[in-house]
């Protein structure tokens, strides 16, 4: 047996020296090879009878604990690795690695006060400790100090306030540990910070370099030799070490700890207990874990957030190492503004690493700034090349987190891999969730990520009580090498992408509102979906997980603001989708990723048509499987799809069919919305004051069960915007332009903050802006428009950007340089119009024909209105009808000057435009739409004024003068009371009778300066 093995190799051993913490001496005893009796102080171990006694008295010891003290014992103080001890002990057997540490329990309890004989070396093995018989300990001659400090390598950069900090420290605490990553600067910042200690000690700072050393002895006998202590050819003994420095005021610095860091904390500890004079500064990944100690946590440098401008990259301490190093090599770096902005990415994506920083930096004379940029994500081949005088560690930065693996034991290690699936920050929840199994368990991975915290190779940040942990991206991407080396990827990758997915379950009843809390808690996740998203559609990946991924992620990416990424993650995923056999997913998964994609293409590419068809799936899907739910929100989608075609009459019938699943269903909240679904179809059909009821009804009734129920990413717009917006246009229509104004201001505030998207850039672009041009406050308009082209650049939605740019050119037209907005105008319409997204876009065509008949264009215009007015008259979009007819009469008109002009006969223009008008007015009147009416009357006016019939003129604006107050701002209200008076002042005694009738401080309020017809 293995275990036989190391019995016979004992029987070639001749002694073992003392033990490590009392100096109990050990003695193997081979005469003949006749007794295999090993003495161990007071313990006598029987290899052969297999028995260990102390003191001669019997003790009872497990088998396999028998096996594991055997084992350790024979190697005669060689270190003994677990897996050596694994294949002894239980060979050709599969075993957890904790049966060591339960058996090594057993051990140590039956060692009692001895128990330290055995050394656990941290994720190495375990040995024997002994050492030769102490020898007496003298100092060194005068010449021989110690060993110094090293000498600086380059200057410390960013490091003043540490440095500070650590001599503030140094001056309380017994010990200081510096702990952090490898590579982030440890070394050299304690070597400065001693240097500029030096001069608070007596005697000269010693420094003792640890990172090829071993064990204990090892590391006993180099701080010896740092600090200048002479012995007999043989290692000192604690006691003998720590009675040496007892009555030394100086400084020690033991650097690079952690592959020795029990022998360190052992020795220092003891070394203290004997002197309140002795200072000692330890560097090492993670603490020693000892009564006198204090830790510093060495932080990464200061690196510049996204969006700095060029000084703020300038002022980070990471730029500056960066363009120090690189310049160093001759190489001038920085010098343009986005080469320096280069240099802030990669310091940023470095975390801030000094060596990282520096190896990056060295590669710049080869590949320049932005090769080095490009080749990030293959950071651990490009970053090497660091100083030959360096440790091998930190020559290159896979060698640098080789060290700190080959530290941690095999289930840290596992750990390690696992996590790197992770992109983000995450929660111990989620760390078992997809990383624990039947190798690494929850036990483990307490553990574990102690381990990893510990040895500075993850972070750990709260959120009040809740701990979040990340591994930054250069340790991550060392993670990932390992975890693709271990065959694990595809493994551990499918697990997050299904744990993702369930994170971003999203409800999906059109009853349940936006849980912008929820959002917001799972912000931190989508870095870590988008991961996941890109590898389950990668060529390694699982389209089917990747498409469940996909309808869960869109729709919380909807929930935050995110609409442009939500539609192309959506659409990738619909296009796999349908390349997949029926029944592929569950009709679930479908359904919410194809509405998901149904909901974020009108905003922003404004495909409306492929947008009914997605919904019409969605509807096909939910009725067969019997999913009321979803039933709901593809009705919902389509009436709202067939509002952007300007379909009216369809818009109606799924507006009724929402209303009566409500009704069926007694949803309060679905019945509340299909009211207001049917009331917006009413307002586009005309019928504005039965609109207007039923909406003010259901906004009381939204009122009243707010709180009971939320929105969800259902609504690509918020119902409220939609029923408070169609409010304010009616009441505009209906003569109450400041009211109109008024209802606006309300309705901005009704954005919610954490939902913005895409709700505000559709209440600005479809209810504020169109509101304040067609009341003539070109200002109020200007700043709605300069927000809303803002929002619409910064989520990409394409449709609102081609609005943006009609609203710009109304303005302009209105602000009169029509012969500049015109050509802006007709190419944004008429890519609207190819979207089919027309909601709201009559307007467009209607102020268009308009200015094309300012510059004589009346032949275009006339032919844009006949068409209008057919589409209108076809799909049910009244609204605007009068305004079809106004302009259609404006067009007859200018062309009747022109006849007139020319000598032609104009009578029958003049009569088509008067037919017009009268048309404009009764459909106008029809629809209770005062101000249609209005600009109707002024054109009517107009028309019969240059016919010389001004009592006529009269006669129609006073009709509607009453429904107007006086003092509006509104530009056709002040041109309606102008013209009135105009008219009125080139008739004696009559019209100045007609003036005196009317209020005469109202009357001097007339801008005698503005004209407008329309």
């Amino acid at each position: 047996m293995a275990v036989r093995a190391c019995v016979d190799a004992a029987r070639t051993c001749k002694a073992l020296t003392s033990s490590r913490a009392a100096h109990l001496p050990i003695t193997l005893i081979v005469p003949g090879l006749e007794n295999d009796m090993i003495e161990l102080g007071r313990f006598q171990i029987d290899l052969e009878m297999r028995t260990v006694r102390r003191d001669g008295e019997a003790l009872h010891l497990g088998s396999r604990a028998f096996d594991i003290l055997a084992v350790i014992v024979s190697a005669a103080g060689r270190l003994v690795t677990k897996d050596e001890l694994m294949n002894a002990v239980w060979p050709n057997t599969v075993v957890e690695e904790n049966n060591i540490q339960v058996h090594l329990s057993a051990l140590r309890k039956i060692l009692g006060a001895d128990r330290h004989l055995i050394l656990t070396v941290p994720g190495r093995g375990y040995q024997l400790v002994h050492r030769q018989q102490p020898a007496p300990v003298r100092p060194a001659s005068r010449v021989c100090a110690g060993r110094p400090l090293p000498s600086p390598k380059t200057r410390l950069v960013g490091r003043d306030a540490a440095i500070e900090q650590i001599h503030a420290m140094l001056r309380k605490a017994h010990v200081l540990t510096l702990v952090g990553a490898g590579g982030i600067g440890k070394t050299s910042l304690a070597i400065e910070a001693a240097r500029q200690a030096a001069e608070d000690y007596a005697e000269p700072v010693c420094f003792v370099e640890l990172a090829t050393l071993n064990t204990f002895d090892g590391v006993l006998g180099a701080i010896a030799e740092g600090c200048g202590l002479l012995t007999e050819g043989t290692t000192p003994a604690v006691a003998q070490l720590a009675a040496a420095l007892a009555h030394r005021h100086r400084l020690l610095v033991l650097d690079n700890a952690e592959h020795v860091i029990g022998c360190v904390a052992e020795i220092v500890e003891a070394l203290i207990a004997e002197s309140d004079s002795l200072r000692v500064l330890v560097t090492s990944r993670e603490p020693l874990r000892i009564m006198p100690e204090a830790v510093f946590r060495v932080d990464p440098l200061d690196v510049p957030h996204l969006h700095s401008t060029d000084a703020e990259i300038l002022q980070q301490s990471a730029v500056n190492l960066f363009l120090l190093r690189s310049n160093s090599l001759q190489y001038k770096v920085g010098a343009e503004s986005a080469e320096l902005r280069l240099v802030g990415e990669i310091c940023r994506r470095l975390d801030g690493i000094p060596l990282a920083i520096e190896l990056a930096a060295a590669r710049v004379a080869a590949l320049g700034v932005e090769g080095v940029h490009r080749r990030l994500d293959d950071r651990m081949a490009i970053l090497a090349g660091g100083y030959r005088t360096a440790l091998p560690r930190h020559q290159t930065l896979r060698a640098t987190f080789d060290w700190s693996f080959a530290l941690l034991d095999q289930g840290a290690q596992s750990l390690f891999r696992r996590i790197a699936v992770f992109g983000g920050v995450f929660t111990f929840e989620a760390m078992c969730a997809v990383v624990c199994d039947s190798t690494l368990t929850i036990e483990n991975a307490i553990s574990g990520i102690s381990e990893l915290l510990a040895k500075s190779l993850a972070n750990v940040e709260f959120d009040g009580p809740v701990a979040k942990y990340r591994l930054p991206e250069s340790t991550r991407a060392y993670a990932l090498e390992k975890l693709q080396a271990e065959g694990e990827h595809s493994a551990f990758a499918s697990r997050h992408a299904r744990y993702l997915s369930t994170c971003f379950q999203t409800r999906t009843a059109p009853t349940v509102c936006r849980d912008a809390e929820r959002a917001t808690a799972l912000h931190h996740t989508f870095d870590d979906a988008r991961g996941a998203f890109d590898w389950a559609f990668s060529a390694e990946g699982d389209v089917r997980l990747g498409v469940d991924l996909a309808s869960n992620l869109a729709g919380a990416l909807l929930d935050g603001g995110m609409i442009a990424e939500a539609c192309a993650r959506a659409e990738l995923a619909v296009g796999v989708l349908d390349q997949l056999p029926a029944a592929t997913v569950d009709a679930a998964c479908e359904m919410r990723v194809r509405a998901a994609l149904a909901t974020a293409l009108p905003s922003v590419r404004g495909c409306v048509a492929r947008s009914a068809g997605l919904w019409r799936d969605v509807f096909a899907l939910a009725t067969a499987s019997g999913d009321q739910e979803f039933q709901a929100r593809a009705l919902w989608g389509l009436w709202n799809m067939m509002l952007s075609s300007s379909n009216i009459h369809e818009s109606m019938k799924f507006a009724r069919q929402f209303q009566r699943l409500g009704e069926d269903e007694g949803n309060a909240w679905q019945a509340v919305l299909g009211d207001q679904a049917v009331a917006i179809s009413l307002h586009c059909l005309g019928q504005h004051a039965q609109a207007k009821r039923k909406l003010e009804g259901a906004r009381e009734r939204f009122a009243q069960l707010e709180g009971k129920s939320q929105w969800d990413s259902t609504f690509a717009v918020d119902p409220l915007v939609y029923c408070n917006g169609t409010l304010a246009r009616i009441a505009w229509l209906q003569g109450n332009p400041g009211e109109a104004m008024t209802l606006v201001d309300a309705l901005v505030n009704l954005v919610r903050p954490e939902t913005m998207e895409p709700s505000l850039t559709h209440m600005l672009g479809t209810v504020a802006a169109p509101l304040a041009l067609l009341s003539g406050d070109l200002s109020r308009a200007a700043a709605y428009l300069e927000i809303m082209r803002s929002q619409a650049a910064l989520h990409r939605f394409d449709v609102w950007v081609e609005y943006c740019d009609c609203l710009s050119a109304y303005r302009d037209i209105l602000d009169g340089q029509a012969a500049r907005a015109l050509p802006v105008l007709a190419a944004s319409l008429d890519a609207l119009i190819a979207r089919g997204f027309r909601r709201v876009v009559t307007l467009f065509i209607v102020v268009h024909a308009e200015a094309l008949v300012s510059v004589g264009r009346t032949r275009e215009a006339t032919s844009r209105l006949n068409d209008a007015l057919a589409f209108c008259q076809q799909h049910g979009e009244l609204m605007f009808v009068p305004e079809i007819w106004r302009v259609l009469g404006i067009a007859a008109h200018a062309e009747a000057g022109v006849q007139a002009g020319s000598g032609k006969d104009f009578g029958g223009k003049l009569a088509h435009a008067a037919t017009c008008f009268a048309k404009a007015l009764e459909s106008s009147r029809e629809q209770g739409a005062r101000m249609w009416e209005l600009r109707a009357s002024l054109a009517m006016a107009a028309l019969l004024r240059d016919e010389g019939r001004n009592d006529e003129a009269i006669e129609v604006l006073e009709q509607i003068a009453p429904y107007f107050d006086t003092s509006s701002s509104a530009t056709d209200v002040r041109s309606l009371f102008a013209m009135i008076r105009r008219l009125r002042s080139r008739h004696g005694k009559a019209i100045q009778r007609a003036v005196f009738e009317l209020p005469q401080r109202e009357a001097h309020r007339f801008n005698d300066s503005i004209e407008r017809v329309g």
